[in-house]
């Protein structure tokens, strides 16, 4: 009996310190604090995938190598292309839009991105002409960024009736209702 007892008490320790923390919706006014607030999709060109002249990196996403050719994934917002053939002096040449984008890879001239709740599959074999060769529509939750990933604070609420969420914005709040 005690040892079942014990065994209880584990297994819901072990479920309670797995369980993924989620906002709260605070009640009590906080006043002005620093947080962050959700970046929303426009309604239209959310899927337009184009390619930009080079644009600085704010937040370093994941690193892509390939034929001396650096591909770094802008969270959020897509993929920046630098020359690396001379690697004392990286020259950025291209960013590659992809709205939503967390996570690339990369097979022969082909480069493979989530946007958004898509996967979009990205002919690379011509920098200045890229094109999309096919997007698997729905892949990924719609819902996927209610909170901010990896952040602990305050942040503005997530409203679902302003689009989907595209990243997080650091700014000044007042009196936010959400904390995680």
């Amino acid at each position: 009996m005690k040892t079942q007892f014990v065994l209880s008490i584990f297994l819901f320790l072990l479920f309670v310190s797995s369980c993924e923390i989620v906002e709260f919706q605070n009640t009590e006014p906080v006043g002005t604090v620093e947080g962050v607030r959700p970046v929303y999709a426009t309604t239209d060109g959310w899927n337009e995938i184009i390619a930009t002249d080079p644009q600085p990196i704010e937040y370093l996403g994941k690193i892509y190598y390939k034929d001396q050719i650096i591909y770094v994934n802008e969270r959020y917002k897509g993929i920046h292309v630098i020359d690396n053939s001379n690697p004392s002096s990286p020259t950025p040449i291209k960013f590659i839009q992809v709205p939503g984008s967390e996570d690339i890879a990369i097979k022969g001239d082909i480069l493979y991105a989530d946007n958004l709740t898509d996967l979009v599959a990205i002919d690379i074999s011509n920098l200045d002409q890229i094109k999309v060769t096919s997007r698997l529509e729905g892949l990924y939750e719609e819902g996927k960024k209610n909170y901010p990933d990896g952040y602990s604070g305050y942040f503005e609420c997530v409203d679902p009736d302003k689009g989907i969420v595209v990243g997080w914005e650091e700014v000044i709040l007042e009196n936010p209702r959400c904390f995680r």
